[in-house]
């Protein structure tokens, strides 16, 4: 957190140095700092995915689950072939009591990734369980 901090003195107009500081200060239990320093990375570049996908797991951490969706709506706008978009929508799904809507997720993440079929598939297995806390999916 301190050298994204004294990066951002030197350079504060990044936006890719707010969202790193931000998951950082998120990291760190500083969840309201956190949001407020992604905040400026959206002053500096709205349309940012980066920002957004931090944002939306940072939302998924608060069980917010409408709000990390509609963040990662606007990422797999922004890159829609990248498969841990999918994968933390189906998460979302799963808590949100959709599982139909989350194994489509899953499958779209496991074509786009099939490297990562365990973890995937590990998640499609445990639809029909009782949401566990887990850790939110970066790949």
């Amino acid at each position: 957190e301190y050298h994204f901090q004294r990066a951002l003195e030197i350079n504060s107009q990044s936006s890719v140095l707010h969202c790193h500081l931000g998951m950082a200060q998120h990291q760190n239990g500083k969840t309201g700092e956190a949001l407020e320093t992604l905040a400026g990375a959206f002053r500096l570049d709205p349309r940012n995915p980066q920002a957004h996908y931090q944002r939306a797991t940072i939302f998924m951490s608060m069980d917010r689950a409408d709000d990390a969706l509609a963040e990662l709506e606007k990422v797999r706008a922004a890159a829609p072939k990248e498969a841990s978009v999918h994968f933390n929508m189906g998460k979302v799904y799963k808590r949100m009591g959709k599982p139909e809507r989350a194994l489509r997720c899953f499958l779209t993440a496991l074509d786009l990734d099939p490297k990562d079929n365990n973890l995937i598939k590990a998640a499609m297995d445990r639809l029909d369980e009782p949401d566990i806390e887990e850790e939110v999916s970066v790949f």
